[in-house]
């Protein structure tokens, strides 16, 4: 049977085979034509009955109301289940094969049955619906079968199977995509129907074989931007019988079905393809003879415009450079999160994580009260790491760390329980990357971002809430430091990014749902170091950096979110380090410190809250105060029992971390700095 859009040529495709005395199904993207119909041809020599049923559409531009975006996964099996005669069971998906634990409306599937005593018919729906009255998948006596299905899920996030047949039959189910809802965490690509075209016209494939698919530039697929095809595969005149899996070139091989066969039968298998990195599709004969094989292209799915320009590859089509790191930094500066509390009424704990010079991982937690109770862990485990980690909390309050291992990967831990706390698995993310990396919130998810050693930027999204990191996708943009992270922070519409451009421009853009937009230079060239920012209420973001005459400047944006294009210079201070800044929540004002020249911390805030006016630069360690700060220090707000306040902290030479409280504050303007009490935070425990 063919298929085209009505109103054109007659394609040569295969949009299903069939057979005589029994039902045949497949799931085919069709285009149509401009009259709104599709074709259908009976290229056979024998009439034959057709049922046709609409199980989703696609939009040729936006409308009123979000619809779904597909997202191709390599192939991947959910389970086998098996069905009682006349009866249903419930499928959960999420959270399994690649898929998310939510803002999933529809899974696709290949749904492959084993032989069976009996004929009958399996009914997909979702858990929550009424049985429908079309079929997915015919079974009968001693026969492999197969369909690609797609199944809506029910409010709960299941489907049910209905077996409409007298005997209880096994199937299997292998994922190759799912729809992301219009609220997800992450927009997928937009689904493209194309005139069928042939990718493959009669290809021989050896016993255990494979065949490469080039569909990028192909019958009307774009050169770029693509991150999967839609293909129907049909095997015709083999002796033998076996499996036809087909997965992104470059990644091995899973135990799925695409196209299960037997012998001196013909078959046709239709699924969402998810390319390789090199833009390319393997196909595996698993059989024990040789097939013939026809390959045809129904659609294609485009990934989301990133809205910057850059000139890098497009998403999933750039590889990382591989990255080495010879030795550790020991010197990077710490990072703090006040954790969210365990209960009504309670203090949430202070969370530090640090790398020293050797590649520990070290984690502290303290009482904001006690801070002299610190416990310090490593927790690098065999692994070493290098650069500042970065701290994230999930929704569900669990604490997660992402660090750059020495191997040139980031590597992810998340507490398998908060209370008590208790740290789960690694999980190395498998990209390397030049830089090291950053978290932030999005909605009830976290997205880390990294610069991989080509200078490309990446994000590293949830794609639900207290989901796994299901791995990096590039966001277009190329020429980007390795030197430092990009810094991420939430306002209204997403996450604003900061990032430092290979020639030391300051760049910033907006990223929502795995896209970005919004993009604009801050900066001549010519900058160093890492940025600071500060948010406002009504999400206004102020950026602090180094020049590169070594004076602190800053942006505001205005009430448009629009930054000006000239900097501020805050005071003639000549800094050594990168600024730290933070929104006091005790008296409303902005306050910054940064390292000098000198070895000692300086302290600046404003006058006035809001007034962009500062006071003098002043050393915020009293004189007294010895200690030489070996690393940039980190600014940051927290709660204690008597209210909200702000503090500051860097390491020594030594490690040793040495914590600095403002001892008093006011609403009133002023021009007087605070003065600053600082204390050392107990040591971490010796290197075994």
């Amino acid at each position: 049977m063919i298929a085209y859009p009505s109103g054109t040529a007659t394609r040569d495709n295969t949009a299903i085979r069939f057979r005589q005395s029994f039902f045949n199904q497949n799931l085919v993207f069709l285009k149509v034509g401009s009259d709104g119909n599709i074709q259908l041809k009976n290229d056979s020599t024998s009439a034959v009955q057709i049922y046709a049923d609409a199980h989703a559409y696609t939009k040729t531009a936006p409308g009123a109301t979000a619809g779904s975006t597909l997202v191709p996964l390599k192939p991947a099996r959910i389970g086998q289940v098996n069905v009682p005669a006349n009866d249903s069971v419930l499928v959960e998906p999420l959270g399994k094969a690649g898929i998310p634990s939510g803002g999933v409306s529809d899974v696709l599937f290949t749904m492959a049955a084993a032989k069976s005593s009996a004929s009958g018919k399996l009914i997909v729906y979702p858990s929550d619906g009424s049985l429908p009255g079309d079929t997915n998948l015919d079974y009968g006596l001693n026969l492999l079968v197969q369909n690609q299905v797609l199944a809506r899920l029910g409010a709960d996030g299941k489907f049910r199977i209905r077996n409409a047949g007298s005997k209880a039959i096994t199937v299997s189910l292998d994922v190759a995509a799912y729809l992301a809802e219009p609220s997800a965490a992450v927009k997928g690509t937009t689904t493209q129907p194309t005139p069928p075209y042939r990718l493959a016209d009669d290809v021989r494939v050896p016993a255990g074989g494979t065949y490469t698919v080039a569909p990028l530039d192909r019958g009307g697929v774009p050169a770029a931007g693509v991150s999967g095809v839609y293909l129907n595969l049909t095997n015709v005149h083999h002796t033998g019988s076996g499996i036809i899996r087909v997965y992104p070139s470059g990644t091995a091989p899973t135990e799925t079905h695409a196209v299960t066969f037997m012998e001196a039968m013909a078959y046709s298998g239709a699924l969402p393809a998810k390319l390789g990195e090199d833009g390319k599709i393997t196909v595996h004969n698993t059989g024990s003879a040789e097939i013939r094989l026809w390959i045809d292209q129904f659609a294609y799915f485009k990934e989301p415009a990133t809205g910057c320009a850059g000139g890098a590859a497009p998403a999933g089509m750039q590889k990382a450079s591989k990255v080495s790191v010879a030795d550790p930094e020991p010197y990077n500066p710490t990072t703090v999160l006040q954790a969210s509390p365990t209960a009504v009424g309670s203090l949430g704990i202070l969370e530090f994580a640090y790398t020293d010079g050797i590649g520990r991982l070290m984690h502290g937690r303290a009482n904001p009260d006690a801070l002299w109770s610190i416990q310090w862990t490593p927790i690098h485990g065999q692994e070493g790491y290098y650069g500042q980690p970065t701290l994230g909390e999930q929704a569900d309050g669990r604490l997660n760390v992402l660090a750059h291992n020495l191997s040139g990967n980031v590597w992810s831990r998340t507490q398998a329980t908060k209370d008590p706390a208790a740290w789960g698995d690694w999980v190395n993310v498998q990209k390397p990357m030049g830089s090291t990396v950053t978290v932030a919130r999005h909605d009830d998810t976290l997205v880390a971002f990294a610069v991989d050693g080509a200078g490309s930027l990446w994000a590293l999204p949830q794609y639900a809430a207290n989901d796994a990191y299901r791995g990096w996708i590039q966001l277009g943009v190329s020429g980007v430091s390795t030197a430092t992270a990009p810094l991420a922070v939430p306002v209204a519409d997403g996450l604003r990014l900061f990032y430092l451009d290979a020639s030391g421009v300051w760049r910033t853009a907006l990223y929502a749902r795995g896209a970005l937009s919004d993009c604009a230079s801050l900066s001549e060239p010519g900058f160093t170091g890492t940025a600071s920012v500060v948010s406002s209420p009504g999400h206004r973001v102020r950026i602090f950096v180094r020049s590169p005459n070594g004076h602190i400047l800053t942006k505001k944006q205005d009430g448009a979110g629009v930054f000006p294009q000239e900097w501020e210079q805050v005071g003639s201070l000549v800094a050594a380090g990168s600024p730290s800044a933070v929104l006091s929540p005790g008296s409303g004002k902005t306050e910054i410190v940064v390292r000098g020249t000198d070895d000692r911390i300086h302290s600046t805030g404003e006058i006035v809250q809001g007034s962009g006016q500062w006071r003098a630069w002043a050393v915020a360690q009293r004189h007294d105060d010895t200690y030489v700060p070996a690393t940039d220090p980190t600014a940051f707000a927290y709660t204690g029992t008597n209210g909200p306040t702000w503090a500051f902290i860097f390491r020594t030479v030594n490690q040793e971390v040495r914590f600095y409280t403002p001892e008093s504050e006011t609403l009133r303007s002023t021009v007087t700095s605070p003065t600053f009490k600082g204390r050392a935070l107990p040591k971490p425990p010796a290197a075994r």
